[in-house]
């Protein structure tokens, strides 16, 4: 085997400098080290190129980029001049990076301080790998470079990305050679970063298979024999993983330790589990497993680190904050960030305060993610800025110049013909292009693109359009795609459809390499507003039917363009513009249960800031709605009822006329029909007035400027045929089909995990349902959930975080409910079944439930329990990463789930039952059935116990002993019977047991002798307590008062025959054993024999 690999480095060498694909991958089936290869020492001692091996291993970190990072500083200290910032300047890095590759290239510890946001997580991957890339390409200028890496399979997913950018470089200076086991198993993170390399060099001939010694297949994190040591070192790697972007390769190996101290028992010390459990809830963040984060910061609370309550209260709630804000819930987003300035004020730490205060800006505008809809501008502090300026935080403050200001349409008008960039938006270009955030750049054009294409401003569209696309270094990305439907979608408002559908087409082709049927339905989304514009009735239908495919498959809220409810409006509008009218109303019904809410919504007044609504706001959905009915009226032939709806309709128009472009003609030819009907003729003239001034005014405006705009135009591929329908359906279903499997494996992990969960959570059924619900909301990210249980046909409600108060009347008519759907039911706002099932619904509010699912569970028809759980409707729904309408796969999941829940209330009850038996059978053993005191066994098991506790030092090995024997007991019993004597004895018990709370224990030895045990050894105290017990018999005056209550008569006891007691006392300190324990007994016996002999009731010491 070592024969091969001195082959294959040998060719390598032989190729650097002249070879441009000069990369190898060997695979074999048994260990074999490259380090001590005789063509890799011969490597080594050449000075004409650099050469280096690295041996990954299964039982070690891989760190991100290693060894290209390593071997980065290492080359540049032996072949470079000058200051290391100046190369990472020339090699273009990213601002942002480098002080993070400043500081490994130092080997100091680095935390960024300006957030990475969720929106740019893609982005700044891309920018460090590509700066990786070029900083060893330069250096590569002045040295070949040859690198042999040895168990590539161990690598970690940056380290494999960037080795997949250089062995598509074709660059001759860079030899690699890949050592591979075939026996090890590749997790999926890896799987695609994994396949490319593989798939590539073996198709270039440029891969070998040695070796073929059968071994069983390892894993990417076998671990050495006993297992790797979680330590402070291990999160110092994975820190430094997290600083250089690999979040997946993080995820991974926070997930693998996370499983091991939850399952394996791995022990770690706490502040290292704290601050690796804290790293954990980031990342997921950052992968967008935004259930994992909030499952995990429940899992923080449980761990204590004394003196930090107040930094560990930050932290938590800083992350939480951010979780929801990703989640789209912004109102809860804002409440945990109100919490974290709070505890960062108690703290008096400006760090924090900042990091809080910025959240704050954040959340007000849906934290920066998918930005595309931007409602207001947003009231952000000069003391923040200053804040922000000081701290050099320049990311976050470009954003907010570039989103919190500027967004009145006056604003781009005034700055348009002044021929110069809004004042702040200037500010927030300067800054992002200052940091070379070509994203940021990008996205702000785009935003003043949406404000002045929706508000018919498209020459200034356009011009925001060229501005970005010239900005662009690669347009072959989505952001470029999004130019040409911009560009179509501007030219459609101009009347230039023919050079519109140019640009869409040219789009969708874009779109379709990229495999991105999500973007290609918002182009059809454009294309069908062509199509309106144009009278292309059906073909409009066909592109809109489409989109709501896309939405359906992908399971989307929305597309980032257009809502569900504006979708609806389109739909009913074309399909009643083709006389189908029974289409017209199932549309419209299904665009009213979204604009029910919206509606009622837009009334309220409750102060609430920070919580962003869509741009368009309600005015193009209420139009496109109250527009279809008006055509469905006059359709019905009412045009009395039509008049009117076109009324209402002409209202919703002037506050969208922008967005309506498509529609203008129509509207007003519509109306105008219809009042040629009803014979009024003045209003019909009027209507015609102002469709002749719009198409006057238009063509006018877009006369001046048509053709020095269509000049400057990005190309077209005019030579490039259509995508047809039929291959996108083909990458829809692709796309679909990658996201179920995707889905379903993350559920298949969660079930494993919830049974887990289920398992280990201990304590009463509510405590169990309380836990494992609240788990289930993270991980589905449903907002609500009822549980109720039945115990003897009554009903439990263990857990309820409605907000809606299940009283009897309420579970009653759910009982009804389910017993005409005992397979339970799934609805949603977009289903056609959502009015079968409002006696549900309306318990929890018709308009406030968007997609719900209901799981009864019965047992021979008698309801056992019911699961009720529903996504609510949202404010905004373009800032949610992971929310969808519910659906049947959620049914039949969720339905698995609780009924692992039943299953377990039902052990937890049989449990319940037969520990109750079990401590009855344990108490009859150990308890005296007269007085409830520990019996004789009791009180030697107690004993055993104690000694226990001193062996382990938890309690301090000295205890004081009172043997008791009750004095003229035998008069009690002759005078008055035995059930006196048994009162007798409780009342003196009752007695000893009062004066040993807290301070020990009391048993009945033996007839009516008693033995009390005291965890102290002072003599002091002791002697202290049996005065005690005399003052106590004595206020008792013989129980005279009790003795004639049971009898029934009064009875008067004579003073010296009264009840009694003699006490010998007895301490000890290091007590070892029972034997020694034993010795005390028998010497208080012989000390109370002492007092009997001579005088009673009283105690000796």
């Amino acid at each position: 085997m070592e024969k091969y690999y001195n082959g294959v480095v040998g060719q390598m060498l032989e190729g650097l400098g002249s070879v441009e694909n000069n990369s190898f991958l060997v695979c074999h089936r048994g260990e074999v080290s490259m380090e001590h290869l005789e063509a890799a020492e011969r490597a080594k001692e050449r000075t004409d190129i650099y050469f280096a091996v690295y041996e990954f291993s299964g039982g070690a970190i891989a760190g991100a980029y290693e060894p290209y990072i390593s071997i980065i500083c290492d080359m540049f200290r032996r072949y470079r001049k000058g200051n290391f910032e100046d190369f990472l300047e020339e090699c273009d890095v990213y601002y942002l990076h480098r002080p993070v590759i400043l500081n490994y290239f130092r080997n100091e510890a680095y935390r960024r301080e300006d957030t990475i946001l969720l929106g740019e997580v893609e982005y700044e991957q891309e920018r460090m790998a590509s700066a990786l890339e070029q900083m060893l390409l330069r250096l590569a200028e002045k040295c070949p470079v040859a690198v042999a890496l040895n168990n590539f399979q161990f690598a970690s997913r940056s380290t494999m990305v960037l080795t997949n950018r250089l062995i598509s470089g074709e660059n001759p200076n860079i030899g690699i050679l890949l050592g591979v086991n075939e026996t090890s198993v590749i997790p999926e993170f890896l799987k695609w970063e994994w396949d490319s390399i593989c798939q590539k060099l073996d198709d270039e001939g440029r891969s070998y298979h040695i070796g073929n010694v059968s071994q069983k297949k390892k894993s990417l994190l076998e671990k050495k024999e006993g297992g790797v040591k979680v330590n402070q070192e291990t999160f110092d790697k994975i820190a430094r993983i997290v600083a250089l972007m690999d979040f997946e390769q993080a995820f991974y190996l926070l997930r693998d330790i996370e499983h091991r101290i939850k399952f394996d028992n791995l022990e770690v010390e706490n502040e290292i589990k704290y601050n690796l459990m804290l790293l954990l809830m980031e990342v997921s963040i950052l992968v967008q497993d935004i259930s994992k984060a909030l499952e995990i910061c429940e899992d923080l609370e449980k761990i204590h680190l004394p003196g930090k309550e107040l930094e560990c209260r930050f932290e938590q709630d800083y992350l939480v904050a951010i979780a929801y804000m990703y989640q789209g819930k912004l109102p809860e987003a804002l409440s945990y960030d109100k919490k974290a300035l709070e505890t960062a004020k108690k703290l008096e730490d400006e760090d924090c305060i900042l990091k809080a205060e910025m959240m704050e800006t954040q959340i007000q505008m849906s934290g920066w993610y998918n930005i595309f809809f931007c409602a207001q501008e947003v009231k952000v502090s000069d003391r923040l800025i200053e804040k922000l300026m000081k701290r050099n935080l320049l990311n976050h403050l470009a954003y907010i110049y570039i989103y919190a200001y500027d967004n009145r349409p006056e604003n781009l008008v005034k700055a348009y013909r002044s021929g110069e960039l809004p004042l702040n938006f200037s500010k927030g270009i300067k800054l992002a292009k200052k940091i070379g955030n070509e994203k940021l750049i990008n996205a702000a054009y785009q935003k003043n693109i949406m404000i002045a294409a929706t508000n018919g401003m498209y020459e200034i569209a356009l011009f925001y359009l060229f501005r970005t696309y010239e900005a662009m270094r690669n347009k072959e990305t989505v952001e470029g795609g999004r130019i040409y439907s911009g560009a179509g979608y501007n030219l459609c408002a101009m009347g230039e459809n023919e050079l519109a559908k140019e640009y869409y087409d040219e789009a969708v082709r874009r779109f379709y390499r990229l495999h991105k049927s999500e973007e290609i339905a918002e182009v059809q989304y454009n294309i069908a507003l062509s199509c309106i514009m144009c009278g292309e009735f059906s073909e409009a239908e066909d592109c809109l039917t489409w989109c709501m495919k896309v939405v359906e498959k992908l399971k989307l809220n929305s597309l980032r363009v257009c809502n569900l409810s504006k979708l609806y409006g389109l739909l009913a509008l074309v399909s009643i513009l083709q006389g189908k009218q029974f289409n017209c109303e199932k549309y419209l019904d299904n665009c009213r249960q979204f604009l029910n809410y919206v509606l009622k919504k837009e009334k309220l007044d409750n102060g609430d800031i920070g919580v962003v609504h869509d741009y368009a706001k309600i005015d193009d959905d209420m139009f496109l709605y109250t527009f279809s009915r008006a055509l469905l009226a006059h359709y019905e032939g009412d045009d009395k009822a039509a008049a009117e709806l076109y009324e209402k309709a002409e209202k919703y128009f002037k506050g969208c006329e922008g967005n309506q472009f498509f529609s203008q003609e129509l509207f007003r030819k519509s109306r105008m029909e219809c009042f040629q009907a009803l014979g009024k003729e003045e209003l019909y003239q009027g209507e015609k007035a102002v469709l002749d001034q719009y198409e006057e005014s238009r063509h006018a405006t877009f006369n001046s400027f048509k053709e020095e705009i269509i000049k400057k135009l990005p190309p077209v591929e005019r030579k490039s045929g259509k995508i047809g329908k039929q291959a996108l359906d083909e990458l829809l279903w692709q796309e679909s089909m990658v996201l179920a499997y995707k889905r379903q494996k993350e559920q298949f992990d969660f079930i494993s995990a919830w049974q887990n969960l289920i398992d280990e959570t201990g304590g009463s059924a509510k405590n169990m349902v309380e836990t494992v619900v609240k788990n289930f909301l993270n991980h589905f990210n449903v907002d609500c959930a009822l549980y109720v249980r039945y115990i003897d046909r009554k009903p439990q409600v263990l857990f309820n975080n409605t907000g809606k108060e299940m009283n009897g009347q309420a579970l009653e008519q759910l009982e009804r409910s389910f017993k005409h759907n005992m397979g339970g039911f799934v609805i949603s706002k977009i289903s056609s079944n959502y009015a079968d099932h409002q006696d549900v619904v309306s318990l929890f509010g018709e308009d406030d439930v968007c997609s719900m699912v209901a799981v009864p569970f019965f047992n021979n028809e008698k309801l056992e329990s019911f699961l009720i759980t529903y996504v609510r409707m949202k404010d905004n729904w373009h800032s949610s990463i992971d929310r969808y309408m519910l659906n049947e796969e959620d049914l039949n999941m969720y339905r698995m789930l609780f009924r692992e829940v039943k299953y377990s209330l039902n052990r937890i009850d049989a449990y319940d039952k037969i520990y109750e038996m079990n401590t009855k059978l344990y108490l009859s053993a150990v308890t005296d059935q007269l007085t409830g005191i520990y019996n004789r066994e009791g009180f030697y098991r107690k004993l055993n116990s104690l000694l226990g506790e001193f062996e382990q030092g938890r309690k301090k090995p000295e205890l004081g002993l009172m043997f008791i024997d009750l004095d003229n007991f035998k008069h009690y019993n002759d005078t008055f019977g035995h059930d006196v004597g048994d009162l007798i004895l409780i009342k003196m018990a009752e007695i000893f047991k009062e004066l040993s709370r807290d301070r020990g224990f009391v048993c009945r030895y033996g007839g009516d002798e008693f033995i009390i045990v005291f965890y102290t050894a002072k003599k002091a105290s002791l002697e202290q307590w049996a005065k005690q017990i005399y003052t106590m018999i004595a206020e008792a005056e013989g129980f005279e008062k009790e003795i004639a209550e049971s009898l029934g008569e009064a009875v008067c006891i004579p003073q010296q025959q009264r009840i009694s007691c003699s006490i010998g006392i007895v301490a000890k300190e290091y007590i070892r054993d029972e034997e020694e324990i034993n010795a005390m007994i028998k010497q208080a016996d012989d000390l109370l024999y002492t007092i009997k002999t001579s005088t009673k009731g009283n105690y000796r010491i």
